[in-house]
């Protein structure tokens, strides 16, 4: 009788857990409906059940993508911290649609109180690099975006988060500072964060200073640069704390940044990266004296310092890709690439590889002539004089062609197709001339072909000396013809192949063997 209760208890058991365990997954699958279709009052309650009892991550994230993007929404229904810190990974989910649920939701009720706004920040320090992105998104996005509101306030809670995280791994300040430099902070929140982390700059814990430097650095503003030029040069500064200060006032690159930059890349005893640095700072200021400065550091006994003042120097002759040449600066230049050391000249051509400037064509093509001039210093001369339209270069270059070998014959014809258009009726002289010039012309003019704007000058004259009467010619224009890799050049290697001349079918028939689909 006793063996017969036992087991009818221990059935009972199972019956009882069974039961539980369906009504359990019954009222799991309700609260998931009610999560994904049901009213936003439904909406909200279900999420806040499911996150009370530690189960919306879980009953979510296995669920298909319509379902998880009605997730985010039943979040945002929601609003309150718990709803903001349960959003934060789906800022990581495979699908972009979820991602961009989840910043809509962030955007709605990520500044909703006090509360939301910690819980979101929290996202600036997470471990997973698509929150962290996807948070600074939130704050920053144009249009929908927190922005700098006063109520809580962003500004404040965000320079906080510098403080409270210095130690910690990943820091906020690098998300911080990429929000408040953003459009949407900056300037419009510059007079609210500037003096907030000015302040912390006089904390008692280094990296409370390195992460305001740093956000300071970021956002740019001139207010900055003499609390950050103090700093620098206190007595007690740690090395650490120097380093990204260098790095803020080259970033903010105001007049008064100036001596404290100079000072900074003739430095030995400074860190190498601070220094780079220092460089680029003085490259944005582009005056005599940081000109100067950069054109000493060419000759530091520190490889990455003489590249960075390289660069330093090629930012000051030409601020960006659309501006215009600074002419002071080439004048400045041009007077050290005839003075200097050899090792001035080097660095000197090389920021003018960068500065694409026609004011340096007749300095550059008397250097690529000159019989004693140092090989390296050639090709870099070479590289410098071949950019578009730049028709005060072909000249030299072509000489180049004509007279060198190797490696320089090789730069010259890569520098000219560089030029385009101006260059081309002397590649095409140089392809009846035959022999190494020729093929280095080839190469050029089939080069220039294929670029889909500039390329129709070299693509008509190619086929106009694919029908020449001179031979020669007609053999090089085969071959800068298959250098195109361009579908529609093969109609006129085909009619090449009924040419009379057995050579000129047997290189046109090369050619053709080379175009797509072939």
């Amino acid at each position: 009788m006793k063996k017969h209760l036992n087991a009818i208890v221990f059935l009972l058991l199972v019956v009882i857990v069974g039961f539980l365990a369906w009504n359990h997954s019954r009222h799991m699958a309700q609260l998931l409906a009610e999560l994904t279709a049901g009213s936003s009052q439904q909406r909200s309650s279900a999420a806040a059940e499911l996150i009370s009892g530690q189960q919306f991550s879980d009953v979510v994230s296995g669920e298909k993508r319509g379902i998880r993007v009605q997730a985010a929404v039943a979040l945002r229904d929601l609003g309150n911290a718990d709803a903001v810190t349960h959003t934060l990974p789906l800022l990581k989910d495979e699908q972009k649609s979820v991602r961009d649920e989840a910043v809509k939701t962030l955007e709605a009720i990520g500044a909703k109180s006090q509360a939301n706004l910690t819980a979101l920040i929290a996202g600036l320090t997470d471990g997973d690099i698509n929150v962290r992105k996807g948070t600074v998104l939130v704050f920053t996005q144009e249009p929908g975006g927190i922005g700098p509101i006063a109520n809580p306030d962003v500004v404040a809670a965000l320079v906080n988060a510098v403080k409270s995280t210095a130690d910690s791994s990943p820091n906020a300040h690098g998300p911080v500072g990429d929000i408040l430099s953003s459009a949407l902070f900056d300037p419009s929140a510059n007079s609210r964060s500037v003096p907030l982390l000015v302040a912390l700059l006089a904390n008692s814990d280094d990296a409370v200073k390195e992460g305001a430097a740093d956000v300071l650095g970021k956002i740019g503003d001139p207010a900055a640069a003499s609390p950050l030029i103090s700093l620098m040069h206190a007595p007690n500064v740690s090395p650490a704390v120097r380093r990204v200060v260098i790095g803020a006032i080259a970033l903010i690159a105001s007049p008064e940044c100036q001596p404290s930059l100079i000072e900074a890349l003739g430095n030995p005893h400074d860190a190498s990266d601070a220094r780079a640095q220092a460089a680029a700072g003085l490259g944005r200021l582009a005056t005599p004296p940081a000109v100067s400065a950069l054109t000493q550091a060419l000759s530091d006994d520190n490889l990455s310092i003489r590249m960075a003042a390289s660069g330093g120097l090629a930012r000051a002759a030409r601020a960006g890709e659309d501006s215009p040449v600074n002419l002071v600066v080439i004048k400045q230049l041009l007077g050290y690439l005839a003075s200097g050391s050899p090792q001035v000249k080097l660095g000197v051509v090389e920021a003018l590889e960068d500065a694409r400037a026609p004011q340096a064509d007749v300095n550059l093509s008397d250097l690529i002539s000159s019989a004693a001039v140092d090989p390296e210093l050639k090709l870099h001369a070479i590289r410098a004089l071949g950019f578009t339209n730049n028709a005060g270069g072909v000249g030299a270059l072509v000489s180049t062609v004509k007279t060198s070998s190797g490696e320089d014959a090789k730069e010259a014809g890569a520098s000219l197709a560089k030029i385009g258009a101006p260059a081309v009726p002397q590649l095409i002289t140089l392809l009846s001339s035959g022999g190494v010039p020729a093929y280095y012309a080839a190469i050029a003019l089939g080069t220039q072909a294929q670029d889909p704007t500039t390329g129709a000058a070299a693509l008509a004259a190619l086929k106009v000396a694919a029908s020449s009467a001179k031979p020669k010619l007609q053999r090089w224009s085969a071959v800068a013809l298959g250098e195109t890799g361009l579908a529609s050049v093969r109609p006129v290697l085909q009619q090449m192949m009924k040419n009379s001349d057995p050579t000129i079918q047997y290189v046109a028939k090369q050619q053709l063997d080379k175009l797509p689909g072939s």
